[in-house]
């Protein structure tokens, strides 16, 4: 049997880093962590609003008794014998996971150059702090890839961020005056390929604030 060898792996990361880099972001679909008071009539023996999470359930009848909530999927079941008919639910609907078959953006706001690109091994005191752990810079190539981009105070001012895309390959159109660092979709001439995807809670931009985010991509 065949394996990607961990020199394999990071032969990877090296081809990888020698490509542009850009971390994409978007304001994905605005009903996602968006709450809700509905009041809905049993037409059948459950009632469906997945994906959804916080499930409240205001009613005269009691739970167990006459309904069950599952509060990770969002189905409210009727119980046997039950005789409820109408109930007020409270929801938030939640992001869904991200898909491993998505190619872009649900709905790009702009994109920005990497800051820096190491190469770099997991550490538990290391300097490189992410999401997924610490890490520590590596003088050689390795299947860890570290990833940092920093957004300017104007960069989707105003616009409310949900979802992150790592973009490898992008070309930028001959037009865009050279030294731009931040990049909206009328200046991609070829978005290149989405590396990583991420679903975030959502981040309200402001001109007061700069956003910057870390990632290490394992190969």
């Amino acid at each position: 049997m065949s394996i990607l060898t961990q020199t394999g792996r990071a032969a990877i990361a090296a081809s990888i880093k020698e490509q542009p880099i850009h971390l994409a972001w978007g304001s994905g679909d605005g009903s996602w962590e968006s709450s809700h008071r509905v009041e809905n009539f049993f037409t059948s023996n459950k009632l469906d609003y997945y994906p959804v999470k916080d499930v409240k359930v205001f009613t005269a009848y009691q739970p167990s008794t006459d309904y069950t909530v599952d509060s990770s999927t969002g189905v409210i079941q009727r119980t046997e014998n039950s005789s409820i008919a109408e109930v007020t639910i409270e929801y938030t609907q939640d992001t869904p996971p991200e898909s491993i078959t998505s190619e872009k953006l649900l709905n790009e706001l702009g994109r920005r150059v990497v800051d820096e690109m190491l190469f770099c091994v997991g550490d538990e005191n290391g300097e490189l702090v992410t999401p997924s752990g610490r890490f520590k810079p590596s003088n050689v190539p390795t299947n860890n890839l570290y990833l940092k981009f920093t957004f300017d105070f104007t960069d989707a001012a105003n616009q409310v961020i949900r979802e992150l895309g790592v973009m490898v390959g992008t070309k930028v159109k001959e037009k865009v005056p050279p030294g731009q660092r931040y990049f909206e979709p009328q200046d991609i001439e070829d978005p290149g390929i989405l590396l990583v995807l991420e679903h975030t809670v959502p981040l309200i931009r402001t001109a007061a604030t700069r956003e910057t985010f870390s990632f290490v991509v394992t190969f």
